[in-house]
């Protein structure tokens, strides 16, 4: 990216810097005869009795520039832009060069040098925001931006360059708006079409998406970033069948087996067919509290759906399933789900989600057939590019006349990220209540409270491949407690494959804290695989 910038930008400064006079004829020579050391050794001999030729500096940075020796072209630009500081050619030609040794902040800070010095070249403010932007440096990316359109207008280049900056925000909605008009007018501009599918994919517009998709291939059809935005962009989009399989135990000894499968049937890329169907078994030692009320250590039940996913707008998706499940030597239940994905604003996003589903939790709770009416609000904030607030209200009702309000928060930080590493911080909130204390084989206490850091690290070289390591350390009580307990819990997820034909997913987790059976420790595993059609 930086070598493809600085060689764009370098086009704009030819012929920018006139020879200076007196230029040593020897030096000029070696230079026509393409004796590039030579010519160096003369402008160097010159500059050590003459020390402030900023002339000949500009002339060992050409030189270097030939020779790929990039340090040693930027050391003779930064000697000629203090001897000159009042140039902004020389300012400008710095900036590139420190955009070539991967410095993204001074180049940004020279580059806007030479616009402040030269308010009226057009070219160093384009150049500014395009550096700005690819250096994520959103306060000078905001002050090109503002000088740009101060000095020269709504111009597109000021229009695509606030795209960009929109997107590295994570401002899709706000970037579409600006890109689809970009891309109307201009339907052969292939980066403006990438930009748009960046922006539409992610801000609910499958369709407009897959448009751009079309126009690139249409422009650079053997350009390797044309395929590999193809791919990351038709995939999610494309039918699947998935099996997972999931286990989990704790210190009660209540452990739970189920296998899932799935399919999403892609009718249009706004909408697709969902089905599902899960087995799932429940069991527990002998002479356990969680036993069975027929006395049997396990239960089975199993449950089916049907449901469809459609994108109504870019920024509501709404989801139905429906379906029946049955409980082993026991009856029927009905299941279904409703749920809406609406995104008011760029940095918000709101889930509401309504369920009613067998409440498995033990094979006494099983058993006892016991089902759970839950409705659940939840929200994602970004506030900033590096800062994630997670929450959610939920109510729900069971069929045994228990209820349940819960509230969970979790504010988090990115605080480092170098290449395919990451770590975020952050920490975490939960309070929970029941009604009452029935003792029907899950955990209903008065109330719980949960107060802890949070830690994630990850790892991921590309963009279908991810490993990550989250933990939280807090302290937790319920109104049986005396005081506060400490407990963490860890867990190690990879993902495989996210884009490709064959997905695999994984996941490992273990607790050393109250659970919600009312237990401590327990151990979970999860692994599935997914193919896409």
């Amino acid at each position: 990216m930086k070598h493809i910038l600085a060689g764009m930008l370098f086009s704009l400064c030819a012929g920018l810097l006139a020879a200076a006079p007196s230029v040593p004829d020897e030096g000029l020579k070696a230079e026509m005869a393409g004796d590039w050391n030579g010519a160096l050794s003369v402008y160097q001999s010159v500059l050590e009795q003459q020390p402030g030729r900023a002339d000949l500096w500009l002339r060992m940075a050409d030189i270097y520039h030939h020779l790929d020796q990039e340090q040693d072209k930027l050391h003779a630009l930064e000697q000629a832009a203090q001897l000159r500081p009042g140039d902004a050619e020389i300012a400008f030609r710095l900036s590139l060069a420190y955009s070539m040794a991967d410095r993204p902040a001074d180049a940004v800070q020279q580059c806007l040098r030479a616009a402040e010095l030269e308010p009226g070249n057009q070219d160093y403010l384009h150049a500014c925001l395009k550096q700005a932007n690819w250096a994520g440096d959103q306060m000078a990316a905001e002050q090109a931006l503002e000088d740009y359109l101060t000095r020269f207008g709504n111009t597109e280049h000021y229009q695509r360059a606030q795209a960009n900056l929109l997107l590295q925000r994570g401002h899709f909605y706000a970037a579409s708006d600006l890109l689809d008009p970009l891309a109307e007018d201009h339907p052969d501009d292939y980066d403006t079409h990438f930009a748009r599918v960046l922006a539409t994919r992610a801000s609910g517009q499958p369709s407009a998406a897959l448009e751009s998709v079309q126009a690139m291939e249409r422009l650079k059809p053997e350009h390797p970033e044309t395929a590999e935005v193809a791919r990351v962009t038709r995939a999610p989009l494309r039918s699947l069948v998935g099996v997972y399989g999931d286990y989990q135990f704790d210190a009660d000894d209540i452990r739970t087996a189920s296998v899932h499968t799935r399919g999403e049937l892609a009718l249009r890329p706004e909408t697709r067919v969902l089905l599902g169907y899960n087995a799932r078994r429940v069991s527990t030692r002998q002479h356990s509290a969680f036993i069975a009320d027929d006395g049997d250590r396990s239960t089975m039940d199993y449950y089916g759906w049907i449901g469809i996913r459609h994108q109504l707008h870019r920024r509501l998706e709404v989801e139905g399933r429906v379906g029946r499940g049955n409980v082993e030597s026991g009856g029927d239940y009905g299941y279904y789900k409703l749920e809406g994905n609406y995104h008011p604003h760029d940095d918000v996003m709101l889930q509401f989600t309504r369920e009613r589903a067998l409440y498995a939790l033990s094979p006494l709770a099983v058993s006892r057939e016991i089902i759970e009416n839950r409705n659940r609000l939840r929200t994602l904030w970004r506030p900033a590019p590096l800062y994630q607030v997670e929450g959610w209200l939920s109510a729900s009702d069971f069929s045994d006349d228990n209820s349940r309000q819960e509230v969970f928060l979790a504010p988090s930080r990115n605080v480092y990220s170098n290449g395919p590493w990451g770590v975020n911080l952050g920490l975490s909130g939960q309070w929970f209540s029941f009604d009452k204390d029935l003792n029907n084989g899950y955990y209903d206490p008065d109330y719980f409270r949960r107060y802890a850091g949070t830690f994630l690290f990850y790892w991921s070289p590309n963009a279908d491949d991810w490993v990550g390591l989250r933990s939280s350390l807090g302290w937790h009580k319920d109104n049986t407690f005396t005081r506060y307990e400490f407990g963490s819990d860890i867990e190690l997820e990879a993902l495989i494959g996210r884009y490709q034909d064959w997905q695999l997913h994984g996941r490992i987790a273990y607790a050393d804290r109250l659970l919600e059976t009312g237990r401590y420790y327990g151990t979970s595993i999860h692994l599935g695989v997914l193919r896409r059609f």
